[in-house]
């Protein structure tokens, strides 16, 4: 058997290269979309696609999910918020939290952005015949759920 260490250097080389292939081919069409709404990032738009996965989430939470502290939270929700793509709702039972939640713009934007998400799978993955694709696919969801019994779930709808 291969050395484990060599195959998981091996696979963060190719994880890296694979984002930044699937970036280079969704990043023309994504461009366009994303400059109608003032310019707004892939990461931005990740933020949006947490917040469509739910009922909202409070800015600790966005800070948390973005691995970022509370300040920059708030400059990201900001600037969202700036382009209309979400508002910040004040929790009834504690007006010092605020909810995040995405606006009807955010959800129009999230459809164009998942379709053209999925128009740059379809490229990249050319290089799969649909055995191997489902084989690739039932794997990634195997270690996803590695971390959270309903993330393979999760997964599903996410793409549905």
């Amino acid at each position: 058997m291969k050395d484990r260490t060599l195959l998981l250097e091996r696979l963060m080389t190719a994880q890296t290269a694979l984002r930044r292939r699937f970036l280079d081919v969704a990043s023309p069409n994504l461009h366009s979309e994303f400059a109608e709404v003032g310019g707004t990032t892939v990461h931005q738009m990740e933020v949006v696609r947490r917040l469509l996965l739910g009922d909202g989430m409070s800015m600790r939470e966005v800070a948390e999910a973005q691995g970022i502290g509370l300040s920059g939270a708030t400059q990201l929700i900001d600037r969202l918020e700036r382009r209309g793509l979400v508002t910040r709702v004040r929790d009834a039972r504690d007006r010092r939290v605020q909810h995040v939640v995405p606006t009807e713009r955010a959800k129009d934007l999230a459809t164009r952005f998942k379709a053209g998400m999925r128009r740059a799978s379809a490229e990249v993955f050319t290089a799969l015949d649909d055995d191997e694709l489902q084989t690739y696919v039932d794997l990634t969801e195997r270690i996803a759920a590695g971390a959270h019994d309903d993330a393979g779930e999760q997964l599903r709808r996410a793409t549905a």
